[in-house]
C-alpha cells in the first residue's frame, strides 16, 4: 500500500530541510558573515534586532563605533549608537563608514547571531555525532556480547545496564561538572557515555532473534569468534536497526546536548553552542527576544526534521518487510 501524497511530499520537504541545514553546519566557517566571537564596539551593537542596516566608523586603527542611521551632515556625520543621537566631524574618520548587515540581530556581546548559530549549529552537531558514535559503538558491543553469549555474562551484565539507567542523569552531569572542568571531549563522553544503555538493549533482543537464525548456526557450529559473528554476520543484519536507532539517538542527543549547554556544562567560551546561545539570551529576553528565538527554532526544526526523515523511511520500509 503507497502513502498519500501529502505523506510523501511532507517527507521531501523534511529531507531537505534536514539536509539543507546540516550543509550550512559543515560550510559554517566559509559562509558564515564574520567569525562568531567577534565584538565589535559592544555598546554600539549590543541586541540589533534582526535586519538591521549599520555601518561601522573607523576612528583609530584599532578602535571603531557601530551605528545605525547613519546621516551625512554639513559638520560630519549623524548616526544613533546604543538609543542615543550623536554626531562627529568627518576628519575624525580614517576611512569611509563599512556597512554592517545583521540578518537574524546580534546577542548582548554585540556578536552576529547568523555566524554563531551556523558556527554554534556545526559545534552541536558534531559533538552529537560523535557521542551517537560512541554509544553506538558500546551499545551495539555489550547487546552483541550478551545475545550471544547468554547465560550468567547477559544476566550480570544486563543488570548493570538497568543499574545504570536507574541513575539520575542530570545528577550524574552535575557531579561530573563539579569535578572536571567542561570541555568538548568530556561532554562527548559524557552523552555518549550515559546513552549506550538503551541501545545495548535494542540490540540484545535482535541478537537473540537472529541468533537462531541458520547463517549464525552454520558461523557457530565451524568455530566462528564473537568477534568475527559480530562483524561479518551480524552487523550487515543489525544494520537498519542500528541506523533508525542512531537517527533517534541523534535527535534525543541533540536535546540533551543542548540542555546541558544551556545549563553551563557544554564547552566553555569563545566555543558557541545552540544551548550556549539560548542561555545568553535568558537576561535580556524581554528587549531581546530574538537572542532565545532562533537558536530554539533552530533546535526544534533538526528535531523534527530528523524524527520526521526517519518515521517517514520506516514506513517505507515495513511493506517491504510485511511482503
Amino acid at each position: 500500500m503507497t502513502r498519500a501524497p501529502r505523506q510523501r511530499s511532507t517527507a521531501r520537504v523534511a529531507r531537505f530541510v534536514l539536509g539543507t541545514l546540516l550543509a550550512l553546519g559543515v560550510l559554517a566557517p566559509w559562509i558564515a558573515p564574520r567569525s562568531p566571537d567577534l565584538q565589535e564596539d559592544v555598546a554600539g551593537s549590543r541586541l540589533l534586532p534582526p535586519l538591521t542596516s549599520a555601518h561601522a566608523l573607523h576612528l583609530e586603527p584599532e578602535r571603531l563605533r557601530i551605528v545605525t542611521r547613519l546621516r551625512r551632515t554639513a559638520e560630519g556625520w549623524e548616526y544613533l549608537r546604543a538609543g542615543r543621537a550623536e554626531t562627529i566631524e568627518g576628519r575624525r574618520l580614517i576611512s569611509p563608514p563599512s556597512p554592517r548587515f545583521y540578518l537574524l540581530g546580534t546577542d548582548t556581546l554585540g556578536r552576529d547571531l547568523t555566524s554563531c548559530l551556523l558556527f554554534g549549529l556545526r559545534r552541536s552537531a558534531g559533538v552529537v555525532a560523535l557521542a551517537v558514535a560512541l554509544a553506538l559503538l558500546v551499545g551495539s558491543a555489550v547487546g552483541t556480547l550478551c545475545g550471544l553469549a547468554g547465560g550468567w555474562t547477559d544476566a550480570v551484565v544486563m543488570r548493570g545496564v538497568d543499574l545504570l539507567l536507574s541513575i539520575p542523569r542530570l545528577l550524574l552531569f552535575l557531579l561530573l561538572a563539579t569535578r572536571f572542568q567542561p570541555s568538548g571531549p568530556l561532554l562527548v563522553l559524557v552523552l555518549g557515555g550515559t546513552t549506550w544503555t538503551g541501545l545495548a538493549r535494542i540490540v540484545r533482543a535482535e541478537t537473540m532473534s537472529l541468533k537462531q537464525s541458520e547463517l549464525l548456526t552454520a558461523a557457530r557450529a565451524v568455530g566462528a569468534p564473537v568477534a568475527r559473528l559480530w562483524i561479518r554476520h551480524l552487523l550487515p543484519q543489525l544494520g537498519p536497526v542500528l541506523a533508525v536507532a542512531a537517527a533517534l539517538r541523534f535527535a534525543d542527543t541533540l536535546i540533551l546536548e543542548s540542555a546541558l549547554s544551556f545549563l553551563g556544562l557544554g564547552a566553555p567560551p569563545p566555543a558557541v553552542s545552540l544551548g550556549g546561545i539560548l542561555a545568553a539570551g535568558r537576561e535580556p529576553l524581554g528587549e531581546g527576544w530574538w537572542v532565545v528565538l532562533w537558536p530554539g527554532v533552530l533546535i526544534t526544526t533538526l528535531v523534527l526534521t530528523l524524527r520526521s526523515a526517519v518515521a517517514t523511511l520506516f514506513s517505507e520500509q515495513e511493506p517491504a518487510s510485511l511482503a
